[in-house]
């Protein structure tokens, strides 16, 4: 099928990665020209003489699955992990073809051991423990109504796209002897667009060729995406122009997006025009235009990307098309993305094979918010099932549309169904509610009466989704560790509904410390130590991109707090600040916050000391100045061998003598200070600079004073200290 074509490469090169032996070389050139069920019959072969052989049955597996015999499949990885040293990565091979038969509990053993064995793939830590989710998934919450179409024949019909009153699909129809070319993959034609007309009721009829020969020609086109009332066209096409294959490196004809417009004159497709951005080395295709014609999105497995095929997206510059952006991590997965689909109101839904799902494709949803997508939903029954569902299209009301799937019961291999959505969703947020913080993980469970229908893990931002029916009573309820449970009641109207559910802490008092690096935001990797007053107890945490480190207190007592970094110059270091915190006098449940910066120290910098002020004419040590020369002695007791040069400067109102004299005597105040505190004075120079490095243009000139307001003076009127040795 040619859902599956744009990753072909990929899969076969997994496959003949592995060291060659000559006696399954066949099998290898059959598997590389898409007669997987030839295939098959060759590493059969191979088995049969070698049944030990490792190497014959990982190919004889992926061969089964590329040719979609799932139940060989299955068979032979269950016999593949009887062997000794058979890679990891086949427990998650076998873990899919399980789920695509419908052995959900089996399946999830397998990803549990995937996930134990590979813990650095994301793929075991997605689908393990994914059981309860998959049978909630497996319900059918009587949302969609669905309808196998009657356009549907023998053979593998997809992709399904609006277009005027009807839609357009591209199927491989025909196995004609007259007809010379066929997909080996298949044994059918190529795939080609059709036109199916439609009526003001939404009814489908008389299915034919797309007109013009342009768009339909002698290799894969389709999907496709319209613009422009339908005018322009956007549509996948194997590389192929003016009568010439493209091929690729490796000898394997790749897919690309070509433009197209309807000229009516001739009443024909033309301006074939290929985007920007495709490649004879890797593939795009599955294109989808957002309303306003700025965005296309489409899937590739170009270079960079997450995995097999990710989502990307292109906006348009003027009259062409920008470089091809990555829908990250959260759409995208090491697997397989694919047909991608932006509605009207911004959500976009897709097919993913590698997320908790029922098997093979599940069509997602997922809506774009601070500057990331994010909340992916799976659709669940009946949209999905345990085979491939996928090309999910839906209607600017949210009501009616189509997709495609090779579930059992179908007429063919690959059907076009239609849906009529019944129902809405219920989404919502989890927070903690006090500091209104997101809290991912928590679980969810929706109730009508007393009955359980529905559990979700609330996502990285504290989100879930239900699908629910209008004009109902529901409850929702969320749990997490540390926190009281609660919900919300409800009734649905006719529109989608958003709750948000606050959870307080179970007692005690807690800790949010933020630390950042001065003048550079949040001080990410940096490690925040707690310890007890009292017992001497540590507790530590490490800085997270969002500046979060939480600490549970007990009441009643005093704690301190402190932050540190590593340093990748070994001739600079972090200070380390801390704040002492108390407890005491405090009513549980409480929080509380602080905030920590660190400051990157080298030697030859100059440090400001803020707030070191004197009165006129004078050089003593002041109350208010002693808070800030407090903060310079913890640094020197954090580094006991740094050496500094503490300076005083002045502005320019008095003669430079005076001046000199002046923040000399006040330079020596603040070394002698420290000398008193413990720090040994062969550690410091005192240095006064009077008017002679002045921070700004306030200059005197004579017994004529400059224009400048005192604030401007007053910047010149400081105290610094310069690192002379640090380490």
């Amino acid at each position: 099928m040619m859902k599956k074509s744009i990753l072909t490469t990929l899969v076969s090169l997994l496959i003949l990665s592995v060291v060659a032996q000559t006696n399954v070389k066949r099998g290898d050139r059959l598997l590389k020209s898409f007669r997987f069920k030839d295939a098959t019959e060759a590493y059969k072969a191979v088995v049969k003489k070698a049944p030990n052989d490792v190497d014959a049955r990982q190919r004889l597996a992926r061969a089964y699955v590329l040719a979609e015999d799932h139940v060989n499949a299955e068979a032979t990885y269950a016999d593949l992990l009887k062997l000794p040293n058979v890679p990891a990565v086949n427990h998650l091979y076998y873990g899919q073809e399980l789920r695509a038969n419908g052995k959900y509990k089996e399946a999830d053993d397998q990803f549990n051991l995937y996930a134990a064995g590979a813990p650095s793939d994301v793929r075991g830590k997605e689908l393990s423990n994914g059981l309860n989710k998959v049978l909630d998934l497996a319900q059918d919450k009587k949302v969609y109504a669905i309808t196998n179409l009657p356009i549907n024949s023998s053979a593998s019909d997809m992709g399904p796209a609006f277009y005027k009153e009807g839609i357009t699909y591209s199927a491989n129809k025909g196995l004609d002897a007259s007809v010379v070319r066929f997909d080996n993959w298949t044994g059918r034609k190529f795939y080609d667009i059709y036109v199916v007309n439609g009526d003001q009721n939404g009814n489908l009829y008389d299915a034919k060729l797309l007109k013009g020969k342009q768009p339909n020609r002698r290799f894969h086109e389709g999907p496709v995406t319209f613009a422009n009332g339908g005018k322009e066209m956007y549509f996948t096409r194997s590389n192929y122009v003016k009568c010439k294959v493209g091929k690729s490196k490796d000898k394997i004809v790749k897919l690309k997006i070509f433009y197209a417009s309807f000229d009516s004159t001739k009443n024909k497709w033309s301006n074939i025009t290929p985007l920007p951005f495709n490649s004879n080395e890797y593939s795009v295709g599955h294109p989808s235009l957002s309303k306003d014609g700025k965005r296309l999105y489409f899937i590739s497995d170009m270079p960079g990307g997450y995995g097999e095929t990710d989502v990307y997206v292109s906006y348009k510059d003027g009259s062409t098309w920008g470089p091809p952006i990555n829908l990250g991590k959260n759409v995208n997965t090491p697997g397989r993305e694919m047909f991608p689909f932006i509605a009207e109101d911004g959500t976009l839904y897709y097919s993913s094979d590698t997320k908790t799902g029922l098997g093979g494709l599940d069509v997602y949803s997922a809506n774009y918010a601070n500057a990331e997508w994010s909340n992916v939903q799976n659709l669940g029954a009946p949209i999905n099932t345990n085979a491939d569902d996928f090309g999910y299209i839906i209607d600017s009301k949210n009501e009616n549309g189509y997709f495609a799937s090779n579930r059992t019961g179908g007429q063919g291999d690959d059907d076009i169904y239609k849906f009529k959505k019944t129902g809405i969703t219920l989404c919502g947020t989890v927070v903690d509610a006090r500091t209104k913080d997101v809290l991912p993980g928590s679980e969810v469970k929706l109730y009508e009466g007393d009955k359980v229908i529905g559990t979700k893990n609330a996502g990285a931002k504290g989100e879930f989704c239900f699908n629910v029916l209008p004009g109902k009573s529901y409850k929702v309820n969320a749990t997490k560790a540390e926190y009281e449970p609660n919900g919300v009641s409800l009734t649905t109207r006719k529109e989608n509904t958003i709750v948000q559910i606050p959870l307080s802490k179970t007692g005690g008092i807690d800790l949010a410390v933020c630390v950042t690096e001065k003048g550079k935001g949040t001080a990410e990797g940096a490690i925040v130590i707690l310890t007890n007053k009292a017992t001497g107890e540590k507790k530590s945490c490490v800085v997270t991109a969002d500046c979060k480190c939480t600490f549970d207190l007990q009441p009643e007592s005093d704690y301190e707090v402190c932050a540190s970094k590593e340093s990748a110059n070994a001739n600079g270091d972090y200070d380390k600040p801390c704040k002492q915190i108390t407890t005491k006098g405090k009513v549980a449940p409480a929080s509380l916050q602080e905030n920590l910066e660190l400051t990157y120290l080298e030697e030859g910098m100059v440090i400001k000391l803020e707030n070191i002020y004197y009165d006129l004419d004078k050089a003593n040590i002041r109350p208010d100045a002693e808070v800030e020369l407090g903060k310079l002695l913890s640094l020197m007791n954090k580094f006991p061998v740094m050496e500094i040069e503490l300076s005083s400067h002045t502005d320019c109102r008095a003669t430079v003598k005076y001046n000199d004299q002046l923040s000399a005597r006040r330079a020596q105040a603040c070394v002698n200070w420290l000398i008193s505190k413990g720090v040994s004075g062969s550690r410091m120079i005192a240095a006064g600079y009077g008017e002679r490095k002045l921070t700004n243009d306030c200059a005197c000139e004579g017994s004529v004073k400059s224009n400048c307001t005192d604030a401007q003076h007053q910047a010149n009127r400081r105290t610094e200290f310069k690192i002379l040795k640090l380490k």
